[in-house]
């Protein structure tokens, strides 16, 4: 008697489907928490960890204040998404411990514990710069919306809901380039990135050489 039959049905052996924020776009996100950072000029900035389509990514670095103790323009990011989840007033951080990365580490943060798991969509755009002489990648935040579609102006207007996230997709998809990078200096880093990254998983890989019946 046969313990267990394998099946080679499609849905049987498909892998568990995850999505990747790889690209400029506005996305639906649950935040899971939104940690503080405070550097050593005391100015703030924010993380949000986010969990999109069964994969969890941080965005970093939404900034409160310049290192001048200025307001920075950042600020008015995360004072709409307040009004988009109906804060008034945010509490001091509170420490939580959360497993993050890979390796599902745990790890200590200071958490905005009102935001935690709050489903909102996010407008991410991906800025290409460079610093000594290579590409970096940037995702920033450019704005929030309510899990509806509404802005933090439509809320309070009372306005038509959605009006200006038709208006902003419409831009969404676009990259920005800045220190004279084209298109295809991007593109090129991203293929040789790419190509790396196979080279060094087919070292890592050990090649099963026994037989197996379902092999075509």
């Amino acid at each position: 008697m046969s313990f267990f039959t394998a099946s080679i049905d499609k849905k049987a052996i498909a892998e568990n489907g995850k999505e990747f924020i790889t690209k400029s776009g506005i996305y639906d996100v649950v935040i899971k928490f939104v940690s503080v950072k405070v550097n050593d000029h005391g100015a703030r900035s924010l993380n949000f960890n986010v969990l999109y389509q069964g994969s969890e990514t941080t965005l970093y670095g939404l900034k409160l204040d310049n290192n001048d103790g200025s307001e920075n323009f950042q600020r008015n990011i995360f004072n709409k998404l307040c009004v988009i989840a109906g804060i008034q007033n945010v509490n001091d951080p509170v420490k939580e411990v959360h497993k993050v990365g890979r390796d599902q580490k745990e790890e200590s943060f200071d958490v905005l514990d009102q935001f935690n798991d709050l489903p909102v969509k996010v407008n991410i755009r991906f800025r290409y710069s460079k610093y000594n002489g290579e590409i970096r990648e940037q995702r920033e935040i450019m704005g929030f919306y309510r899990e509806d579609g509404a802005t933090a102006s439509e809320i309070v207007s009372g306005t038509a809901i959605g009006v200006q996230l038709e208006k902003d997709k419409k831009y969404a998809e676009n990259n920005r380039y800045d220190d004279g990078l084209t298109i295809a200096d991007v593109d090129a880093w991203k293929a040789s990135k790419s190509t790396a990254n196979a080279a060094q998983a087919s070292k890592d890989i050990k090649v099963q050489t026994a037989d197996n019946p379902f092999r075509s």
